[in-house]
């Protein structure tokens, strides 16, 4: 009697497909984590804005009185009530900047709270315990939606805690003078040549090279993806073919 011949798909894309399936489930996953970084492919080049912004006097805060002057932005992500790495990262940047050779007539400085429920009181007591200059700008959003607006330009996202606080990335980010996204310096603390750099090329306009570097993390999770893809391909194969050299089981006769 001959064997019954089973329709079947070709053996390893089974495997294939499902290892696909899986690492592209878990990077949707993992994107949709709310303490991952922010992407700089995503968002580096874009505008961020601060519209609906107040600052700790209440007074509506506008680019437009200072963004004509040719100096690049350094902002910094903060909420005024952070029991763990607002303040040492705002101390942080307050040292690298005195550090850096910088001049304080070659940026502006910006620390904003992603607490919705911020108020002014906080932002006054915030300046003063970390003694921060006239020139520091600190600002609150004067409503949820706004704040949506301008963490959303950033890709910066929080975890809310059932105690109320947050948890976090630890960053700051440097603004072309026209507003643009240019760059991450991520960290609690920050070395005092790689924050002038990055406000230098801020200020300067973004290289070739720097346009394209945004973009390596993709191309290397693509790499992951694609090596991951091949080896269970290879291996699947591999096992079909010692299945196929074990030798037939005898036909049953009646």
């Amino acid at each position: 009697m001959h064997r019954p011949v089973q329709p079947s798909c070709p053996r390893g894309l089974g495997h294939l497909g499902l290892a696909l399936l899986t690492v592209l489930s878990l990077a949707v996953a993992a994107r949709a984590q709310t303490l991952l970084p922010p992407d700089p492919a995503l968002v580096v080049g874009k505008v961020v804005a601060f519209d609906g912004f107040v600052d700790e006097n209440g007074a509506a805060f506008s680019f437009s009185s200072a963004d004509q002057d040719g100096r690049p932005w350094i902002v910094s992500p903060m909420y005024t009530r952070c029991p763990h790495t607002c303040s040492a990262i705002t101390s942080a940047l307050r040292r690298a900047l005195e550090q850096s050779g910088l001049a304080e007539s070659e940026y502006h400085v910006l620390s904003f709270s992603f607490d919705p429920n911020e108020d002014a009181e906080g932002l006054r007591s915030f300046r003063a315990k970390m003694n921060l200059s006239p020139a520091w700008i600190t600002l609150r959003a004067r409503d949820p939606a706004a704040l949506e607006r301008t963490l959303r330009s950033l890709d910066f996202r929080t975890i809310t805690l059932a105690d109320g606080v947050f948890e976090h990335p630890n960053l700051v980010a440097v603004l072309a003078p026209d507003r643009r996204l240019a760059s991450y310096v991520f960290g609690v603390n920050f070395a005092a040549g790689e924050l002038a750099r990055a406000v230098r090329r801020a200020r300067d306009g973004v290289s070739g090279f720097d346009r394209w570097r945004v973009y390596l993390f993709f191309f290397a999770a693509v790499g992951f993806v694609g090596s991951a893809a091949v080896f269970v391909f290879l291996l699947a194969r591999r096992r079909a073919r010692a299945s196929d050299a074990l030798p037939a089981s005898a036909p049953h006769r009646n």
